[in-house]
């Protein structure tokens, strides 16, 4: 299995692929099992780790480009057209890099998310202190 890194530059479809292979080895090895075949039950492991970090990646390109997308400014910037958003994880920065093109190609905005900030604890802090601002900084282009 790749480690999180590869898994953090590889394209969305490919790992919607690995994901679904992942599962469909998961139901196999599952069935082996019901059935006394299975030979290396640490596979089932290995497999359903493999899943989980699937998610995560997945899941945390999905959570920058809804975050992103919430910014004001940037969300005045695509309202009435189409587009489309891509997510890498930035090392430098220590932050996702989302980018939204139009139908067109062209480059909408970019922005930067933090999803590392700390998020505020405790019902009477929510309340009195604002929330952190995850988009680090971002950028309308034209």
């Amino acid at each position: 299995m790749l480690n999180v890194v590869e898994l953090q530059e590889m394209s969305g479809s490919k790992l919607e692929e690995m994901l679904e292979n992942a599962r469909e080895e998961v139901f196999n090895l599952r069935f082996q099992r019901a059935s006394s075949r299975l030979e290396n039950y640490a596979r089932l492991k290995q497999v359903r780790r493999e899943i989980a970090q699937l998610q995560t990646v997945l899941h945390l390109r999905k959570l920058a480009k809804e975050t992103a997308v919430v910014e004001p400014a940037i969300a005045a910037a695509l309202a009435g057209k189409e587009w489309t958003a891509t997510a890498r994880f930035n090392y430098e920065k220590s932050a996702w890099a989302v980018e939204f093109t139009g139908t067109d190609d062209n480059e909408i905005a970019t922005a930067l998310v933090n999803l590392n900030k700390k998020h505020i604890q405790g019902r009477r802090d929510r309340r009195t202190r604002r929330p952190p601002r995850l988009v680090t900084s971002y950028e309308i282009a034209g």
